[in-house]
Protein backbone atom coordinates (compact mmCIF):
# COMPACT_ATOMS: atom_id res chain seq x y z
CA UNK A 1 0.00 0.00 0.00
CA UNK A 2 3.19 2.62 1.10
CA UNK A 3 3.92 1.62 -2.55
CA UNK A 4 1.07 2.73 -4.23
CA UNK A 5 0.89 5.91 -2.03
CA UNK A 6 4.17 7.13 -3.11
CA UNK A 7 3.30 6.84 -6.95
CA UNK A 8 0.14 8.30 -6.73
CA UNK A 9 1.62 11.29 -4.65
CA UNK A 10 4.69 11.30 -7.03
CA UNK A 11 1.93 11.63 -10.22
CA UNK A 12 0.74 14.62 -8.26
CA UNK A 13 3.49 16.24 -7.90
CA UNK A 14 4.54 16.16 -11.78
CA UNK A 15 1.29 17.47 -11.80
CA UNK A 16 1.47 20.23 -9.68
CA UNK A 17 4.98 20.90 -11.12
CA UNK A 18 4.09 20.57 -14.99
CA UNK A 19 0.80 22.96 -14.47
CA UNK A 20 3.15 25.62 -12.37
CA UNK A 21 6.39 25.33 -14.23
CA UNK A 22 5.91 23.82 -17.58
CA UNK A 23 8.93 22.19 -18.98
CA UNK A 24 11.06 25.30 -17.17
CA UNK A 25 10.32 22.61 -14.05
CA UNK A 26 12.84 20.38 -15.82
CA UNK A 27 15.16 22.70 -13.98
CA UNK A 28 14.68 21.69 -11.03
CA UNK A 29 15.84 17.75 -11.63
CA UNK A 30 19.02 18.79 -10.08
CA UNK A 31 17.90 20.03 -6.70
CA UNK A 32 15.50 17.37 -6.72
CA UNK A 33 18.12 14.26 -7.55
CA UNK A 34 20.89 15.35 -4.49
CA UNK A 35 19.89 13.21 -2.19
CA UNK A 36 20.03 10.12 -4.53
CA UNK A 37 23.22 11.62 -5.28
CA UNK A 38 24.57 11.67 -1.84
CA UNK A 39 23.19 8.34 -1.25
CA UNK A 40 25.00 7.13 -4.11
CA UNK A 41 28.19 8.90 -3.77
CA UNK A 42 27.75 7.89 -0.14
CA UNK A 43 28.08 3.98 -0.84
CA UNK A 44 30.09 4.54 -3.75
CA UNK A 45 27.92 3.14 -6.30
CA UNK A 46 28.68 6.43 -8.75
CA UNK A 47 31.69 6.08 -10.35
CA UNK A 48 32.56 5.43 -14.10
CA UNK A 49 33.91 1.78 -15.12
CA UNK A 50 35.15 3.48 -18.46
CA UNK A 51 34.82 6.14 -21.27
CA UNK A 52 32.60 5.11 -23.72
CA UNK A 53 28.86 5.86 -24.56
CA UNK A 54 29.11 1.27 -23.64
CA UNK A 55 30.15 2.23 -20.39
CA UNK A 56 28.09 4.86 -19.63
CA UNK A 57 24.67 2.47 -20.42
CA UNK A 58 26.46 -0.17 -18.49
CA UNK A 59 26.79 2.15 -15.43
CA UNK A 60 23.60 3.65 -15.14
CA UNK A 61 21.62 0.47 -16.06
CA UNK A 62 23.37 -0.78 -13.02
CA UNK A 63 22.54 2.16 -10.82
CA UNK A 64 19.10 2.06 -11.88
CA UNK A 65 18.95 -2.22 -11.42
CA UNK A 66 21.06 -1.46 -7.55
CA UNK A 67 18.03 0.72 -6.48
CA UNK A 68 15.06 -0.65 -8.56
CA UNK A 69 14.97 -2.20 -11.79
CA UNK A 70 14.87 -1.32 -15.66
CA UNK A 71 14.57 -3.20 -19.02
CA UNK A 72 17.40 -1.54 -20.99
CA UNK A 73 19.46 1.40 -21.03
CA UNK A 74 21.45 2.55 -24.38
CA UNK A 75 23.32 5.38 -24.89
CA UNK A 76 25.05 7.14 -28.18
CA UNK A 77 27.33 10.07 -28.46
CA UNK A 78 26.08 12.31 -31.69
CA UNK A 79 28.82 15.41 -32.35
CA UNK A 80 28.24 17.75 -28.66
CA UNK A 81 25.52 15.57 -27.18
CA UNK A 82 25.11 12.35 -25.20
CA UNK A 83 21.99 10.79 -25.41
CA UNK A 84 20.82 8.21 -23.29
CA UNK A 85 17.74 6.49 -23.34
CA UNK A 86 16.00 4.53 -20.55
CA UNK A 87 13.60 1.63 -21.38
CA UNK A 88 11.11 -0.16 -18.71
CA UNK A 89 11.96 2.27 -15.93
CA UNK A 90 10.52 1.62 -12.34
CA UNK A 91 8.49 4.90 -12.80
CA UNK A 92 6.56 3.67 -15.75
CA UNK A 93 3.67 3.47 -14.75
CA UNK A 94 3.52 6.78 -13.22
CA UNK A 95 4.56 8.27 -16.55
CA UNK A 96 2.04 6.39 -18.18
CA UNK A 97 -0.64 7.98 -15.91
CA UNK A 98 0.63 11.48 -16.48
CA UNK A 99 0.85 11.07 -20.19
CA UNK A 100 -2.77 10.07 -20.67
CA UNK A 101 -4.01 13.08 -18.27
CA UNK A 102 -1.86 15.03 -21.02
CA UNK A 103 0.85 15.88 -18.57
CA UNK A 104 4.66 16.28 -19.26
CA UNK A 105 6.43 14.66 -16.70
CA UNK A 106 9.08 17.00 -15.81
CA UNK A 107 10.88 15.61 -12.89
CA UNK A 108 12.75 11.88 -12.93
CA UNK A 109 14.56 10.83 -9.88
CA UNK A 110 17.46 9.17 -12.01
CA UNK A 111 18.08 12.79 -13.99
CA UNK A 112 20.55 13.74 -11.34
CA UNK A 113 22.70 10.72 -11.63
CA UNK A 114 22.38 10.46 -15.23
CA UNK A 115 24.09 13.89 -15.70
CA UNK A 116 26.64 13.28 -13.24
CA UNK A 117 27.51 9.74 -14.17
CA UNK A 118 27.98 11.55 -17.57
CA UNK A 119 29.89 13.82 -16.39
CA UNK A 120 32.73 11.47 -14.87
CA UNK A 121 32.35 9.36 -17.87
CA UNK A 122 33.59 11.73 -20.69
CA UNK A 123 35.18 13.71 -17.86
CA UNK A 124 33.32 16.75 -18.62
CA UNK A 125 31.49 19.11 -17.56
CA UNK A 126 27.74 18.54 -18.88
CA UNK A 127 24.25 20.13 -18.68
CA UNK A 128 20.57 18.64 -19.31
CA UNK A 129 19.38 20.39 -22.77
CA UNK A 130 15.95 18.10 -22.78
CA UNK A 131 14.38 14.87 -21.44
CA UNK A 132 11.78 13.61 -24.22
CA UNK A 133 9.11 10.83 -22.95
CA UNK A 134 6.95 8.82 -24.40
CA UNK A 135 4.80 5.77 -23.73
CA UNK A 136 7.48 3.10 -24.14
CA UNK A 137 10.95 5.41 -22.89
CA UNK A 138 12.58 8.57 -21.44
CA UNK A 139 15.49 9.85 -23.59
CA UNK A 140 18.41 12.02 -21.66
CA UNK A 141 19.73 14.26 -24.14
CA UNK A 142 23.24 16.08 -22.46
CA UNK A 143 25.21 18.69 -23.83
CA UNK A 144 28.75 18.92 -23.79
CA UNK A 145 30.13 22.45 -21.93
CA UNK A 146 33.01 24.30 -22.90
Amino acid sequence: MVKKISELFVIGLQEALFETHGKMALALNRIAGRAMLDYLKDHDMLEASGHSTESLAHDIQEIIDTLDSVENVEAEEEGNEIRVRIIGCPFSEAKQALLRRDKMPVVCPFASCILKITEETFEQRMRMKEINVDEDQCEFVMEKLE
